[in-house]
């Protein structure tokens, strides 16, 4: 289903200040808070709606995202790595405080979705299992975005080869069944083995699911005039135009550079940020141009 509009959402205009923002957000999270409607789940579904909506229009460079991009610019269908598709195969995947679990049922069922997650449920079951181990990984922000494969070690010192899926994020978890401990005497098959994922920062880019943000700065004249800049991405350095009048904090979307997030290998964009620069210790007859400059737009000869 379309995701509704931000404005709409907290019931204001495109033009809205921040202050008449954080009023509209105020009385409808007020309003449609879990505390004041227990057990209505169209109440929690409006919460988070609303809640998603402030997070966006409360922050400058996210609001400029989507008031020129749309839901695309902030996360929206791209942001969400589930989106249109599994980008980690076959199997379900279910995420949960920040780890993702694969359950295939191919031994357990629910009982062992919910000794997964919560400790408990098909006691006799798991008596028959042997442990779950816990490793990590350390990923680039390269290797997160495109996958890769790496070796990982467990708890019994025997090394194993583990591909990592294209997107995958800080904080998730690969599950893979059957390479934890080894089934105990009398038991029917070994543990699991959790992979924990830790990503790198990058540089010069920052992440928001498949969204890649950066900054580019450019000097006054450059924004007045127009220019071209090399933009680093993680395919390299892409060329940009900058048209004339670009305003400090303007983003520029540069589809299909973000990070996939659909099976079939559909990326997210890159958005690119200018930051226009206040020149600095300017020599004498830099000062006298940008006076004329001024006296001129004073007089009506710029517009």
């Amino acid at each position: 289903m379309a995701k509704r509009d931000y404005y709409e959402i907290l019931g204001v205009s495109k033009d809205a200040s921040d202050d008449e923002i954080k009023k509209a957000y105020r009385k409808l999270a007020v309003k449609y808070h879990p505390d004041k409607n227990p057990g209505n789940k169209e109440a929690e579904e409006k919460f988070k709606e609303i809640n998603e909506a402030h997070d966006v229009l409360s922050d400058k460079q996210k609001r400029a995202r989507y008031d020129q991009f749309g839901h695309a610019g902030v996360g929206g269908a791209a942001g969400n790595p589930f989106a249109g598709g599994n980008p980690f195969g076959n199997g379900g995947n279910f995420n949960f405080n920040g780890q993702t679990f694969n359950f295939d049922f191919g031994g357990g069922g629910f009982d062992d979705i919910l000794s997964s997650i919560f400790g408990f449920g098909g006691g006799a079951r798991r008596a028959r299992r042997g442990a779950d181990y816990q490793t990590s990984v350390v990923l680039t922000f390269e290797e997160a975005v495109f996958g890769t494969n790496k070796k990982v070690s467990t708890n019994s010192g025997e090394q194993i080869k583990v591909k990592i899926p294209a997107g995958i994020d800080d904080g998730m978890s690969i599950r893979l069944r059957g390479k934890g401990g080894p089934a105990p005497e009398g038991g029917s098959e070994p543990g699991d083995l959790f992979v924990k994922i830790r990503v790198k920062p990058h540089k010069h880019l920052t992440r928001e699911g498949a969204i890649i943000l950066s900054e580019e700065h450019i000097d006054m004249v450059d924004a007045a005039l127009g220019c071209e800049i090399d933009v680093e991405t993680v395919d390299g350095k892409v060329t940009m135009k900058v048209p004339a009048g670009t305003q400090s904090g303007t983003p520029f979307k540069l589809s299909g550079h973000g990070v996939p997030f659909r099976a079939d290998g559909d990326r997210g964009p890159h958005i690119v940020t200018i930051v226009v620069d206040t020149p600095r210790n300017l020599s004498r007859k830099q000062k006298e141009l940008l006076e004329e400059f001024k006296n001129n737009k004073k007089r009506g000869f710029w517009g």
